[in-house]
């Protein structure tokens, strides 16, 4: 049911946003701001989950903590570019929001080449 609650004040939100944006644009832009931060502070809830679930992954995975670590910046730098880029793009900067997704690509694949590393060690130790 949350997601449903999500969806409602994200459609209320636009729907008071535009109406505003005809008077005043940059009041929609605020709009569209706080509506996402509300929607933000709902997805704390949901993270508070993922980390109980991880703490269980962790047991599996022992002392090694590398590989959760990566995950876990790539969760995060997945959803803080896709925030901000979608929060520029309302604003109509959309070579911005761009440049904010490309920046994210490449922090994630930044951060995921240690396990590629690991993998291609792997791979060419079993090829012999």
């Amino acid at each position: 049911m949350d997601i449903i609650k999500i969806g409602l004040i994200g459609l209320i939100g636009v729907m008071i946003a535009v109406s505003v944006k005809n008077h005043k644009a940059e009041y929609g832009v605020y709009i569209g701001l706080a509506v996402c931060l509300l929607i933000l502070s709902y997805s704390v809830n949901y993270f508070t989950r993922i980390l109980t679930g991880m703490e269980e992954l962790q047991t599996y995975l022992g002392d090694d903590l590398r590989y959760l670590s990566i995950l876990f910046k790539a969760v995060g730098a997945a959803y803080v570019c896709e925030f901000c880029s979608g929060i520029c793009k309302d604003a109509g900067y959309g070579g911005i929001a761009g440049q904010v997704e490309t920046i994210g690509k490449m922090y994630i694949l930044l951060i995921g080449m240690p396990v590629l590393m690991v993998l291609m060690k792997n791979i060419q130790s079993l090829a012999g």
